[in-house]
């Protein structure tokens, strides 16, 4: 077992890659209580680029509005500030997953896993009626992040994780080889990015199945992890497989719930990237 620890990897990585400060901003701007969608609509079109790629994901199969959103104005009126943010970050983790990118680890196959996660848990989550599903979104695309971190500062360990089989899960092969998973990892940086506790909280807890079957926000990135990671070694393992029947039951979900939400997650997940724009190496 390494001697490296998630606090460290993650404050190396917070030095190495700040929080953009337009999400400081916009964080700021929900909390304070004075602001409104107007003044944020204003701050966020100060930046065209940034503007963009919000109204392309407004326009995207995460939404599924029945007309095409062409403003900014009106995406924040439609969808909502912490929508809104939640669209920021995810921005600015593409940024992030750019930044970090390493070739000790298979890229393509950590975008298509941080993708599918993120969409089944944002169909989990509307499936279950939690409000604010583009939260889940972000949750299943940050979720891995810490597989990047670990790629640069320890490529070594890295490799060594990536040898999991279908007897030895990849979060079960992290903790024997490091001591902790990947999410604690991801959980400890976007702690130091002073997210919202509701974002790193439960990508923290995500691998224990004991809070997963006491809080809706754990169990869902719980099994929307585990199918995404069935979903890009479908030579290893199913989501069946990998998803205690007892989680689904504490969501009052059943497997076919779960084949609906991978089966919404492989059909848009191509629209997703696209928007993203990622590069592979």
């Amino acid at each position: 077992m390494s001697s490296i620890y998630p606090v460290d990897i993650a404050r190396v990585a917070s030095q190495s890659f700040a929080l953009p400060d337009i999400c400081v901003r916009i964080r700021a701007m929900l909390d304070d209580g004075q602001s409104d969608l107007e003044d944020i609509s204003r701050f966020i079109s100060l930046d065209p680029s940034l503007s963009s790629k919000l109204l392309k994901l407004a326009n995207s199969p995460l939404f599924r509005f029945e007309s095409q959103i062409d403003s900014l104005a009106k995406a924040i009126n439609i969808i909502g500030g912490e929508a809104l943010y939640n669209l920021v970050m995810a921005e600015t983790a593409s940024s992030a997953f750019e930044h970090f990118s390493s070739d000790v680890i298979d890229l393509k196959r950590f975008w298509l896993q941080s993708i599918y996660a993120a969409l089944v848990a944002k169909h989990l989550a509307k499936m279950v009626r939690i409000r604010g599903s583009e939260r889940f979104f972000l949750l299943g695309l940050l979720h891995n992040l810490g597989e990047l971190l670990v790629a640069v500062q320890a490529p070594n360990l890295a490799i060594e994780c990536c040898k999991y089989d279908e007897k030895t899960s990849p979060w079960k092969l992290q903790k024997q080889v490091l001591g902790f998973d990947y999410a604690s990892c991801s959980a400890k940086l976007m702690e130091f990015w002073h997210l919202p506790s509701q974002l790193y909280l439960p990508v923290m807890e995500l691998h224990d199945e004991n809070k997963a079957l006491k809080s809706k926000d754990i169990a869902i990135i719980y099994t929307a992890v585990r199918a995404a990671v069935a979903m890009t070694h479908d030579n290893l393992y199913s989501a069946s497989q990998l998803v205690t029947p007892l989680v689904l039951k504490y969501l009052k979900l059943d497997q076919e719930d779960l084949k609906d939400a991978v089966k919404f997650a492989s059909m848009e997940a191509d629209g997703v990237l696209s928007v993203m724009n990622p590069s592979f190496g």
